[in-house]
């Protein structure tokens, strides 16, 4: 055990010196997953150092996005608290990273609209408050406190306002009353909750009342509360609604992080096992970084590719040292101070995609829900109200080292059933190891190539997917089925089935009935979209069939290609009825009219387990929930005070 140890540091000094710009994953996996996990510090400091002395430079203030709101300043916001969280961190030009925070809070102080509007304040708030009990007057007295106090000005303005006490309320609404969107209304807490913290000790702040009549630690006391139960709610219930949504949910947990490290033990013991949960549930649908399995939330061009600067991709390099090092982001700033670590069971999921072997995964997200009424500023008043009395969604991902195929299966309901924000841009498809955005996804486009609403239903088992437009959408136009140009052969089509090739697994793609034409010209976006080839059915309300099988399990593409012919389409009235290539009889009706069944069995839209895998499981509104991999495994037991323990850990 010594040598390793010794081995284990001589191999975190190679990955600092030959792999900390490049990307280390090769040196990354011959690491211990416990290793991995100590290399968070140099990885960190590296990402610091590496931007030493530089100058700031400001993003871009831009004009508002719609008339009437605030200017839209997030980017500005994050490039000024970034750069001065690296002057910080570094202990140099501290002078320069004073002015960066003054000058962001008097940009806020003299357009008061941009603090109350809803995409830029409270996205960068809680990282200047993190700062200040970093490095102000209780830290290490870097920010001066005439910083410090013009810093919390604005965001007092933003509280007063925006916190509630009523919006802390969980007796009856068990948190799952969300104001916006998920991660908006998670931000939006983490800021009433760090500012009351900060505000109740404080002379200038700690008597006066917020607009709803309470005081700073009236309001500190029920967020308190509030948070604990949300984070026993997530481990229940299930843990994203926008699911497994790379941007969306890497921002609903960034403040979480302040949770963790400033929160009293019952709070920083639920903000830590609800991010061990967080990086357990993305690391077993991923490889080298890429997120797979059914999503939501995913605006159309996103769908198409991962974008490895931001989202989980840092997330993904301080933990695991998977992917390349990220430059200083604003965004990113509360991870990387934080004293958090995801324990080893996690990270040895997320490295060894080989071990992980086979297998499935279902999960029970919520979906259904009344949306509420969203306006363009922070202080919403009336949330979207989640139902958690029944199903909805059963997130389904087929996993193998060489591709992961996952979808969301939905009861076919109307659009007034679903929360908009699980109904809104819902992905499914399939990613494949080897190039990093190689992958096939069928969807139906948005009209606007930005946002579709309710717009497909589908049935899998294994690597085997039936998928259909549904009517009662919005914003739809065509089903596609889009596939990459990287990591893919060139499409071949043989009697109506399309057929390609991935480093390790082959794909076949048929259009039940009316067949299909390929898309010429390019989608009307001013967004990137990847070079691909895409089909579209001619009939817009035709199943497509999606087989996908590893090169390990057939011995060349034409053995996969009989496989694929002897499985025959049956139409039985409005009724497809198939045998998979893996077996699998599936039934689903394009009248929409039954939920599809899998081998005579329909379709469970409320399982027993909300988290179940080989790495996973949690019994439904337990909140219990185990990881494990091999010999290690950790419990998390929400339900637990923290001065009782909660969490055991092999």
């Amino acid at each position: 055990m010594f040598i390793m140890r010794i081995i284990n540091r001589i191999m975190l000094v190679v990955i600092l010196i030959t792999g900390q710009t490049q990307g280390a994953e090769s040196v990354e996996k011959n690491l211990t997953p416990e290793a991995v996990i100590a290399g968070f510090k140099q990885r960190v400091d590296a990402m610091f150092r590496s931007e030493s002395g530089k100058p700031l430079v400001r993003a871009k203030k831009r004009k508002p996005l719609d008339p009437g709101r605030g200017n839209y300043v997030r980017a500005y916001s994050y490039s000024m608290v970034g750069f001065a969280a690296r002057c910080l961190y570094l202990n140099e030009m501290l002078e320069e990273a004073n002015a960066a925070l003054a000058e962001n809070a008097q940009h806020y102080l003299d357009n008061p609209l941009d603090i109350n509007d809803r995409d830029s304040f409270h996205w960068h708030a809680e990282i200047v408050m993190r700062l200040i009990e970093m490095y102000g007057s209780n830290g290490s007295n870097r920010i001066t406190k005439k910083t410090e106090a013009l810093a919390l000005k604005p965001i007092w303005e933003y509280v007063k306002k925006v916190s509630r006490l009523d919006k802390a309320e969980y007796e009856k609404s068990k948190t799952w009353h969300i104001y916006l969107s998920e991660n908006h209304h998670a931000m939006s807490f983490t800021v009433c909750w760090q500012f009351a913290r900060i505000a109740k000790d404080r002379p200038e702040y700690k008597d006066l009342k917020y607009d709803d009549g309470a005081t700073a630690a009236e309001h500190y006391r029920a967020w308190n509360a509030y948070f604990v139960v949300y984070c026993l709610e997530r481990a229940r219930k299930s843990l994203c609604i926008e699911m497994m949504s790379d941007g969306y949910n890497s921002t609903l947990i960034k403040g979480f992080y302040n949770f963790y490290d400033f929160g009293n033990p019952q709070v920083r013991r639920s903000a830590g096992i609800l991010l061990d949960l967080y990086f357990a549930y993305w690391a077993q649908e991923q490889i080298d970084g890429v997120q797979g399995g059914g999503q939501s939330r995913i605006y159309f061009w996103k769908g198409l590719k991962q974008n490895r600067e931001h989202g989980n991709a840092p997330l993904a390099w301080f933990y695991f040292g998977i992917g390349k090092q990220p430059a200083v982001y604003g965004h990113d700033m509360n991870a990387a101070l934080s004293d958090y670590r995801p324990p080893a069971v996690v990270a040895d999921i997320a490295l060894d995609v080989a071990g992980r072997g086979r297998y499935e995964v279902r999960q029970r997200p919520q979906g259904l829900g009344k949306t509420g009424r969203p306006l363009k500023t922070a202080d919403t008043q009336v949330p979207t109200s989640m139902r958690t009395d029944g199903g909805g969604i059963l997130r389904y991902s087929y996993c193998d080292p060489a591709f992961i195929m996952g979808t969301p299966m939905t009861e076919a309901r109307p659009i007034e059933d679903w929360a908009a924000i699980s109904a809104q841009n819902r992905w499914q498809g399939v990613i494949f190891a080897g190039e990093h955005d190689a992958r096939i996804v069928p969807i139906v486009r948005p009209k606007d190539n930005r946002v579709a609403m309710n717009a497909q239903w589908s049935v899998q088992s294994k690597g085997s997917l039936i998928t259909q437009k549904l009517k009662h959408h919005k914003g739809g136009a065509e089903m596609i089925i889009w596939m990459s140009k990287s990591g893919l052969s060139t499409p071949v089509e043989e009697d109506g089935v399309v057929y390609v090739e991935a480093k390790g697994a082959y794909a076949a793609i048929r259009v039940a009935t009316g067949g299909f034409k390929w898309m010429d010209g390019e989608f009307e976006t001013n967004r990137f979209v990847p070079e691909n080839a895409t089909m579209i059915p001619n009939d817009e309300y035709a199943s497509v069939i999606i087989e996908v099988m590893a090169r390990s399990d057939v011995t060349s593409f034409d053995a996969f290609k009989k496989k694929v012919k002897a499985c025959e389409v049956f139409m039985d009235g409005t009724v497809l009825r198939y045998k998979t290539i893996y077996g699998d009889q599936l039934t689903f009706d394009t009248s929409t009219k039954a939920v599809p069944s899998i081998n005579g069995k329909p379709v469970n839209y409320a399982p027993k387990k909300v988290f179940e895998s080989p790495f996973l499981n949690a019994e439904w509104n337990s909140g219990i929930v185990t990881i494990s991999k091999g010999t290690r495994k950790k419990v998390l037991d929400f339900t637990q005070r923290a001065e009782d323990g909660g969490t055991s850990e092999n």
